[in-house]
């Protein structure tokens, strides 16, 4: 053989190699779908201004128990206490088509920040431990799905995982000592488990077509505008790219803020258009799921036709934000709720320092935001004019504020907005009703309501000194809202915005209003070492609580907005029936020995197995409901039970 011969044959086995690498490639890419997983939390009796915990990893199995599928790109902070009224995406990642039957999620408490709302301004800063008074540390939970309905991926197909973190079972606190015993607890389901916002947070990959018209054949949006790629999702504040992507669909009343700028529909599709490739964006809106079998691509834009197949995921966006409105561009971020206001200064308690690397600090203490004349004032999902005056920022405002640090510190922090700006978020206000309103002049409707929360927080602490403000009656405008179920002496929770400050009457303008039968409850029980009958009955038809149990432990309480209903010392158990008027319910069995949860998607498979394993030795310790409570027939309907059990 001569000399060049070996080239030769070398040159044509790397062709080779590199044809059938290249044609392995598309045949795995070919039978890969795209697994999207969110996360949420459900929120607990007791109430906590932070819940900051290490989310260290978060893996898939297949139903056979092969390896997992990482999920989070790097471990990542997650305040839980903020995530009661949200759902994040964690990750758009490629995964081989398949059944996913269980998930293995690993938290860290080693570095934990968890604050009890004692009603105080700092609250109260507890200790986690676990089961035995130990410190905790790494937890790793085991979380199975409904064996009937495991996580199904199918070849170029997406399907939504949801989690949910469950603040009230995972939870129990004893102030006498500041610590909180914690046996993590979280659900999960191949189906939607509830209609919270979702957000969505990533690096800009592309926008296609800004601002035109759709192309006849186009399947992703006829609104008017198309849809941007938003790829490499970074969950929370994470500064670490994944993999992956998750088409986000904008429309032509999607609101945008875009380098501070406010716009709505094909104008802000256009700016976002002129930004770089790799800017941050965050975007809100409600995942949609739909049947597919075909995939196309027009004008760049690859998309799906409904056929009846397998299943796709997109993601539906009301609001948009980018660039500097998220980080960067030489601004620095904090993020709370105000407390006090003098002047132009306001005072932030326990709020979050986003710097301008992208370094996330939680502060436990004193925030101030110092703000001036050029300090523009915007509001998420507005027009895109700015509001007229600093005076929109009020005692109860709801702020991502955008400036320099000039000093900042473990429990203090300076931000200089005097030449920045402030966007105002909506706030919850929830109280009980004392009084209705009707101004036959404006034309307008109202409530008064002695005010319990504001941002979920205790409102002992907020110093309403010049606002105009009083929490006993505190004014809720609530234009063209039905008020029928809101009458005096029930709980309601009203999402809007505060009043300007130092305007009277009008304390609050709402946008949505939940009463007593919209409102969900919260029931939480434990039963401290145990109890082998912690029901009177549990069956195919509804759980009765046993009200007179001896065992039961420190959480024996319903609560509904602002109202507090004891278990203990009532004349009636109180029963839980499973929800009939939604399908986002999840059923859940959680083994604290284990680290493992057993989720159900049906009331019915869950009181089977529940009837199965609670029996002999077998003793509960734990249980949380969740939904809309009728207190004249002591009924909670549920679309979400847990029960914990001590094995």
């Amino acid at each position: 053989m001569s000399a060049s011969c070996p080239p030769l044959l070398s040159s044509l086995l790397g062709a080779w190699a590199r044809a059938f690498v290249a044609a392995m490639l598309m045949a795995l890419a070919a039978c890969n779908g795209t697994a999207v997983v969110t996360l949420t939390s459900t929120a607990s009796t007791d109430n906590f201004l932070a819940y900051r915990v290490a989310l260290v990893s978060v893996q898939l199995q297949t139903s056979g128990g092969g390896s997992g599928l990482t999920v989070l790109p790097a471990s990542t902070t997650v305040d839980f206490a903020t995530l009661t009224n949200l759902s994040e995406v964690l990750g758009a990642m490629p995964i081989s088509k398949g059944n996913y039957s269980s998930a293995l999620i690993t938290l860290d408490y080693s570095a934990a920040q968890i604050i009890y709302d004692n009603g105080s301004v700092d609250g109260v800063t507890l200790t986690p431990v676990g089961a035995t008074g130990q410190p905790l540390g790494q937890v790793t939970l085991t979380v199975t799905l409904d064996p009937s309905d495991s996580f199904s991926i199918s070849s170029k197909g997406a399907s939504q995982l949801a989690l949910d973190f469950n603040l009230a079972a995972s939870n129990v606190v004893d102030l006498a000592n500041s610590t909180v015993t914690v046996t993590p607890l979280i659900a999960a389901s191949a189906m939607p488990i509830d209609s919270k916002l979702v957000r969505i947070r990533g690096a800009l990959a592309s926008v296609s077509n800004t601002g035109a018209t759709p192309a006849a054949t186009d399947t992703v949006n006829t609104s008017g505008t198309e849809g941007l790629f938003s790829t490499d999702v970074m969950p929370f504040n994470s500064i670490s790219k994944g993999t992956g992507a998750l088409a986000i669909v904008p429309s032509d009343s999607t609101a945008y803020e875009i380098n501070g700028v406010a716009s709505t529909g094909s104008t802000g599709l256009g700016q976002l258009g002129a930004l770089t490739t790799g800017t941050l964006t965050v975007a809100y809106g409600t995942l949609v799921a739909a049947d597919q079998a075909v995939t196309t691509t027009t004008d760049g834009i690859t998309s799906t036709t409904s056929t009846g197949g397998s299943s796709t995921v997109t993601f539906s966006a009301t609001q948009i934000l980018a660039g500097s409105s998220v980080q960067g561009s030489d601004l620095d971020r904090v993020s709370g709720v105000v407390l006090a206001r003098s002047g132009d200064t306001l005072s932030i308690e326990d709020g979050t320092v986003v710097a301008r690397d992208g370094t996330v600090s939680f502060i436990a203490g004193t925030t101030t935001v110092i703000m001036g004349a050029n300090t523009l004032i915007t509001a998420l999902g507005t027009d895109g004019t700015a509001l007229s005056s600093l005076q929109q920022v009020s005692v109860g405002s709801v702020i991502d504020a955008f400036g320099v640090l000039t000093s900042q510190a473990s429990t203090s922090a300076v931000l200089d907005a005097s030449a920045g700006r402030v966007r105002l978020d909506p706030v919850a206000a929830s109280g009980v009703v004392v009084a209705n309103y009707t101004d036959t002049a404006e034309s307008t409707t109202g409530l008064g309501l002695k005010l319990a929360f504001l941002d979920g927080r205790a409102v002992a602490p907020f110093d309403f000194t010049g606002s105009g403000v009083g929490i006993n009656p505190y004014v809720v405008d609530t234009p063209s809202l039905d008020l029928t179920n809101s009458t005096v002496g029930v709980p309601v929770i009203a999402t809007g915005m505060t009043g300007s400050f130092g305007v009277v009457p009008l304390d609050f303008s709402a946008t949505s209003l939940l009463d007593p039968t919209t409102i969900d409850a919260v029931l939480a029980v434990d039963w401290g070492t145990g109890t082998a009958a912690p029901f009177t009955v549990y069956n195919s038809s509804a759980i009765t609580l046993d009200a007179k149990n001896t065992s039961i432990g420190t959480r024996h309480q319903i609560q509904i907005g602002a109202q507090v209903i004891e278990i203990i010392g009532s004349t009636t158990d109180p029963i839980i029936v499973p929800s009939s008027t939604t399908s986002n319910t999840v059923f859940t069995i959680g083994h604290s020995a284990k680290s493992t949860t057993e989720n159900f998607n049906t009331y019915a498979a869950f009181i089977a197995q529940l009837q199965t394993e609670l029996k002999g030795g077998t003793l509960a310790t734990g249980m949380t409901a969740v939904g809309p409570y009728t207190t004249a027939s002591y009924t909670l309907n549920a679309t979400s039970v847990t029960v914990f059990l001590n094995n």
